[in-house]
Order: C-alpha cells, then sequence, then structure tokens
C-alpha cells in the first residue's frame, strides 16, 4: 500500500509540531529550576544527603556516702550493618562476630543479608573494648559494611549490694526500679544530636556541613548509705531471716539526728546487674513499699502522745486487770496476770497491752489519730525512692475498740522507714526529720545540684523526748533481754514488736511478724536500728528473733560513725509502785 505525499507531509508537521511542545515544556521547566526554584531544589537536595546521628547522654553515677561507686555507665556499642555490603561476605562476618561475642551465625545472619535494607542491628550492648577487637579483625580480613552507633551499657560494681535502693534499668537505659525509676528524668540527662552530609555510598563528605547539638549529661547522686555497713547489714538479715524460718525482712538503719538512712536492707533481694533473675517480688524495697501492723513497738508512740499531751508522766500510776473490755472483745496480755500495778516505764518494759490501752483512753482518740498523723503514719514520708505506701491509719471519728487496737499496734499499717521515721524523732529531742536516702548530686561538672526535702518539725517536747527515751530502756531489765539486744559499751533502749499477720489469700491472720526496734546511746541517741521479720516460723518473739541483729548492728555502727561509748549507769526500776 503507498501513501500519499500529503498524508506524509500532514505526519512530518504533526512530529514537528509535538517536538515543538515537548522542547517548550523542558524549557519551561529548565527556566523554573535555574531562575525560579534553585534555593529549594538546592536545599531538597542538601536535605537528601544530611543524616542525623544520635549523641547519648551519659547516665549520672549513684555513689554512697563515701563515693564508693554503686552504678555507672561503660562506653558501649550497638554493631549495625549495611546489608548490601554485608550480603556476600555475611558468612565470614558472623564467624568474626560468634567469635567475639558468642553465640551461633545463625544468629547474626538475619541481619547481615537483610534483603532491600541499607540498615540493620546486628548486636547491642557490645562493649567499647569488645567492639575494638571485632572491627580489628574485620579490618585485617577486609570485611566491609559493619558500623556502630552509641550504646553505653548501665554497670552496677557491686552487684547485689544495695540493689533495691539504686534499681536497675532496663534494655533502653530508662529506670526500671530504685532510684533509677525514681530519679530517671535526672540521671538520664537530654541526649545530642549530630547533623553532617553522607555520600550515597554512606561515607562522610569531608566538606560537609557539621552541625553539633552537644549532649547534656545526667546529675550524679550521691547516697547516704554506706556501703560497708549496708553489705554488713544485708549479710546478718540474710543469715537471721534464714534462723528464723522467715518468709522476708528489712532493716532500716537511720542517723536520728539528720533522718539519714544510712543502710536500707531487704532479704530476699537481687542483683542490678540481673534483674531477670529476680523474682518480681524481690525487685522493689520492702522497706518503703509494703505495710504491715507494727505490733507492740507502736506503744513507744502511743506513750510518747500521751505523755506530751500531759494524761500521764514516768511515775503515773496504772491500775492493770487481767482483763478489759473493747467493743465485743477482750483484750489480754501476752503473759498471764491477775491486777498489777505498773508505771508508764513498766507497761513498756513488759510490753502491757491493757496497760497500753488504758493509759492511750487518757486522750480523746481524735487526738490520738492527729498526734499519729504528727509523727508520719497514715502518709508517705517523701522518701526519694518509688512506689512508697502510706499505710492505714483508721479515721478520726474511729469506734473506741479500733483506738484500743491501734494504741499497742494493731488495726492499723506502717511501713519499716515510717515506723523507724516516727521513733527517730520522738528520741531526738521531739524534732521528726524526714527520712532520706540523697546525700547530694552534682552535675557533670561536679558543680552542685539542688536536692530539695521537707523541713524538720517538732513532734513532741525535748521534756517528752527525754522521758519516753528513758523508758525505752527499761525493756533491758527483763530477763535475758541484756544478752539478746543490750549493746557492749553503750547504754541502749529500744522496743520488741509482735503481731499478727493479715494473709490476703484466706482474708485472716495467719503466722506472725516480729520486730526490734532501739537507739543508742540513751543519753543522747544518735543511731538507730530497725529490724523486722515477717511470716517468722522459727521464733515466738521481737527480743528473740529481730533482737540479735538490732546488737550485732549497733555494736559495728555506732563505733564506726565515732560515737563514744557510755559512761553513766542505766536507769533501773521505777516501773511497777
Amino acid at each position: 500500500m503507498h501513501w500519499p505525499l500529503s498524508r506524509t507531509a500532514t505526519r512530518l508537521n504533526a512530529v514537528l509540531v509535538v517536538c515543538a511542545i515537548l522542547l517548550s515544556l523542558c524549557a519551561g521547566r529548565l527556566l523554573q529550576v535555574q531562575a525560579f526554584d534553585t534555593e529549594g531544589d538546592a536545599a531538597a537536595a542538601a536535605a537528601r544527603l544530611q543524616q542525623a546521628q544520635p549523641i547519648p547522654a551519659a547516665r549520672g553515677e549513684i555513689t554512697d556516702a563515701y563515693g564508693s561507686v554503686l552504678a555507672t555507665t561503660e562506653p558501649a556499642f550497638a554493631i549495625t550493618a549495611d546489608p548490601t555490603l554485608t550480603s556476600p561476605d555475611a558468612a565470614a562476618i558472623a564467624d568474626v562476630l560468634v567469635s567475639h561475642l558468642g553465640g551461633q551465625p545463625a544468629d547474626y545472619l538475619p541481619a547481615l543479608t537483610k534483603p532491600d535494607a541499607r540498615f540493620a542491628y546486628v548486636a547491642k550492648k557490645v562493649p567499647a573494648a569488645t567492639y575494638a577487637r571485632v572491627v580489628a579483625e574485620l579490618n585485617d580480613r577486609e570485611l566491609k559494611g559493619i558500623y556502630r552507633e552509641v550504646d553505653p551499657i548501665r554497670s552496677y560494681p557491686n552487684n547485689g549490694l544495695a540493689s533495691n535502693i539504686v534499681g536497675f534499668t532496663g534494655w533502653d537505659g530508662k529506670g526500671q526500679g530504685g532510684l533509677e525509676l525514681s530519679m530517671d528524668d535526672q540521671l538520664s540527662g537530654t541526649d545530642g544530636k549530630e547533623v553532617y552530609d553522607q555520600a550515597p555510598n554512606g561515607n562522610r563528605i569531608p566538606l560537609g556541613s557539621n552541625v553539633l547539638d552537644k549532649a547534656v549529661n545526667g546529675t550524679n547522686y550521691q547516697l547516704t548509705i554506706d556501703a560497708e555497713l549496708q553489705w554488713m547489714v544485708e549479710r546478718g538479715l540474710a543469715q537471721q531471716a534464714k534462723d528464723t524460718k522467715s518468709k522476708t525482712g528489712t532493716v532500716v538503719v537511720m542517723n536520728v539526728k539528720t533522718g539519714e538512712l544510712l543502710a536500707l536492707a531487704n532479704y530476699p533481694s537481687f542483683d542490678s546487674n540481673k534483674p531477670g533473675a529476680g523474682k518480681p517480688d524481690d525487685l522493689g524495697n520492702r522497706a518503703v513499699q509494703s505495710a504491715y501492723e507494727p505490733g507492740s513497738v507502736q506503744k513507744v508512740l502511743t506513750m510518747a502522745a500521751v505523755i506530751d499531751d500531759g494524761k500521764a508522766a514516768d511515775d503515773t500510776r496504772v491500775v492493770v486487770p487481767g482483763r478489759i473490755q473493747s467493743g465485743d472483745l477482750k483484750i489480754k496480755d501476752v503473759w498471764e496476770h491477775g491486777q498489777i500495778k505498773l508505771t508508764p516505764r513498766g507497761i513498756l518494759a513488759k510490753s502491757s497491752n491493757i496497760g497500753t490501752v488504758l493509759v492511750a483512753r487518757q486522750i480523746p482518740k481524735q487526738r490520738l489519730y492527729d498526734r499519729l498523723r504528727d509523727f508520719g503514719l497514715g502518709q508517705p514520708t517523701g522518701i526519694e525512692l518509688p512506689g512508697e505506701a502510706a499505710g492505714y491509719l483508721p479515721s478520726r471519728d474511729m469506734p473506741d475498740y479500733s483506738r484500743d487496737q491501734i494504741a499497742f499496734g494493731q488495726g492499723l499499717s506502717v511501713t519499716a522507714v515510717q515506723e523507724a521515721a516516727a521513733v527517730a524523732g520522738i528520741v531526738n529531742g521531739g524534732v521528726y526529720n524526714p527520712p532520706t536516702i540523697v546525700k547530694g548530686a552534682t552535675d557533670t561538672n561536679g558543680n552542685p545540684v539542688e536536692v530539695t526535702r521537707p523541713e524538720p518539725r517538732r513532734v513532741v517536747s525535748d521534756k517528752t523526748s527525754t522521758m519516753v527515751t528513758s523508758m525505752m530502756e527499761a525493756i533491758l531489765d527483763r530477763d535475758g533481754y541484756q544478752k539478746m539486744v543490750g549493746v557492749q559499751n553503750y547504754r541502749s533502749g529500744g522496743k520488741t514488736g509482735t503481731a499478727q499477720r493479715y494473709n490476703a489469700d484466706c482474708n485472716c491472720y495467719r503466722g506472725r511478724t516480729t520486730s526490734y526496734v532501739g537507739v543508742a546511746p540513751i543519753e543522747d541517741p544518735e543511731i538507730l536500728t530497725y529490724v523486722v521479720l515477717d511470716d517468722v516460723r522459727g521464733g515466738d518473739s521481737g527480743a528473740r528473733t529481730a533482737g540479735p541483729l538490732f546488737r550485732d548492728v549497733m555494736e559495728f555502727a555506732l563505733p564506726r560513725y565515732g560515737v563514744l561509748p557510755s559512761t553513766t549507769k542505766p536507769t533501773t526500776g521505777g516501773q511497777e509502785w
């Protein structure tokens, strides 16, 4: 078939018109790019070349009162790969990684051969020295495509020491327990960032732009804890708990003058380096998170409240019957007796429930409630640890029988730190110091960082404090108590506690919690130790179960802190009339 020439000319004209239109469009776009959108396109091109690299802030250190490191950060890296470069030599690279990091080649091959990707994580939290050895061998064998990111490791040099205080961090470096959690924002600091130009092959462009936003490292915290004393207390508690067949236990050692905790032990505990190996119930801090009925230790607070209100004194005469009616029930003492005549000193020394109730009834129950609130019960103390329990205190309009119960330590609940701080306030001339675990803080340059804490407050008069403290010494008049709880070379005073243990499984009382709180020297108390053993199966009193550990701790702590031995004779007698 033949086309007419006119048709050919028509087609040629049409092609030329189309070409002219396309050239016009190209010229217009060229004009737009070169004359009008030069800055926008240049910025877009530059943005495609830019790479942002985070600069993690160094997490702050945690040390004890004398500078011993309890938590620190060690340099480490996350190993990354460009699979387009590592895939051809994946087996060889995997062998190098196995030789330095352990595991099997199959642990690394998926990342090294990841399809359609220029980036993959191969391993995280690799110590800097180990990473250096990996890179050295890869370079020797001319294996390409392995890179790094800063990925520091949180380390606890003393392993399980003070783990319930210090806590631990998660895989992301964030605090998960203890001070690591409660102070996470301050410890973490603020991450920085580096933005630089990168060529398509992944290499940094030497003369490209480079913008650095420096990281601000976290705050360093110095604790009030004495690592050596903490070590001794933790081991003593573990042994005492085993000897008394106790399920759990806590010990609080406090500077009476300041409210600073010198030791705070939990049993069972865990290792901050291996939190996953610990039981979930052991990862917290029972001394601030677990509330329990304090038993007869509470009698110190009751007696202080009544004496301070002027309704009793050390020579007050109390006729104590063998039973006393309270609501629908009758209260009795742990030992059988008929009518006896005791002073408040004798009531504390013999731990008489009936005598304590009779004394407590001398003030309105609303007033007793107010005084116990003054001592810090029924509310968090504000200590710098997470998850603090408030405990339980019946309301001001409580029934009369509830007033009787809380007078001798039942029907209310406290934490070990809460009760220790209350007793410390009573014996400290009547001045309550809110308990604290933080001594001070500094920034990355060593400059002080302000640490806020509640102000001390007066809870009883100095006269009341002296009277109650003297009464606490009377416990040593009881047969055998000097051997169990007496502190060699120091006059001391204290109070035992034995309480029925509430069991949530049966919604009933089953088992017992035993305790002993004491202070020394009694003439001017400086150190308080409070031992609490829960679900005790190998003992029947606070003196026999908790007392010996109190004695051992005090005989270690008092000389360590330069407390001079007592030179005066103990106060005896005055328990009966």
